[in-house]
C-alpha cells in the first residue's frame, strides 16, 4: 500500500530574512512569506490531499491555513512538529552566537551530537521526537496522501532517518521556505521522490 507524504516548510519570516535563529520562538510570516504560501497553495491544490498536519507555531500554522482554504480540510496542529529548540541562541544571528558563545558554538559545530545550545534541545532528542511523530502518523493514515507543514530542521532531521545517514549530517540538506519534499512510503521502503521542490514559489 502506497502512502504519500508531502513535507512543506513554512513561508518566510523576518527572522529567516535576517538569518536569525528562530527555533521554537513563535515568529509569524512576513509579507513575502504569505505570498509564498499563496503560491504554494495553487500548486498543492492540484495534488490530492487527504490530511493536513501542521506545527502549532504561527509561521507553520498560518502557512497551513492559507493552503487549507484551497483544500477545505481541517488542520491538525501538533507540538511534536515544532522546530528544534535552540534555547538561549534564539533571537540571535550565528555571528552573534559565535561572539557571545564562542566555545559552545564551536563545539556544537564540530560535534552536534554531544553538544547543544544552552537551554536548548539535544539533536538526538529532536530526532527521536520527529521520528516518533512520523511513525505514528504513517501508521494512522496508511494509504493516505498527507501534507505536513513544518520547519526546515524537522524535514532535514527526518530525512537523515529515512536515508539512514548520520543525524549530525542534517545540515547538508537545503530546505527553502515553502519548498516541497515528497516521500513515497511502501510497506518495506521509503522513496524520496522530490527534495526542496521550489517551483511552488518561483
Amino acid at each position: 500500500m502506497l502512502t504519500r507524504l508531502y513535507l512543506l516548510r513554512h513561508g518566510e519570516t523576518d527572522w529567516n530574512q535576517k538569518s536569525i535563529f528562530q527555533g521554537q520562538t513563535d515568529i509569524d510570516l512576513n509579507k513575502k512569506g504569505r505570498k509564498q504560501a499563496q503560491k504554494a497553495a495553487k500548486i498543492i491544490n492540484k495534488i490530492e490531499i487527504d490530511q493536513i498536519y501542521s506545527s502549532d507555531l504561527k509561521r507553520a500554522k498560518n502557512t497551513a491555513l492559507i493552503i487549507s482554504r484551497e483544500k477545505n480540510l481541517k488542520i491538525r496542529e501538533n507540538k511534536q512538529l515544532r522546530e528544534m529548540s535552540f534555547g538561549d541562541w534564539e533571537g540571535l544571528s550565528f555571528a552573534e552566537i559565535k561572539k557571545q558563545y564562542s566555545d559552545q558554538a564551536s563545539a556544537w559545530q564540530q560535534d552536534p551530537i554531544h553538544n547543544y545550545p544552552p537551554g536548548g534541545e539535544k539533536l538526538l532528542d529532536f530526532k527521536l521526537r520527529i521520528e516518533d511523530f512520523f511513525q505514528k502518523l504513517i501508521k494512522k493514515h496508511q494509504g493516505n496522501k498527507i501534507l505536513v507543514v513544518t520547519h526546515g530542521g524537522v524535514i532535514k532531521v527526518y530525512l537523515t532517518a529515512v536515508l539512514s545517514t548520520k543525524p549530525e549530517n542534517f545540515w547538508q540538506f537545503q530546505i527553502d521556505n515553502c519548498s516541497l519534499t515528497e516521500l513515497k512510503i511502501y510497506d518495506q521502503e521509503i522513496i524520496l521522490s522530490k527534495l526542496n521542490f521550489t517551483n511552488t514559489i518561483n
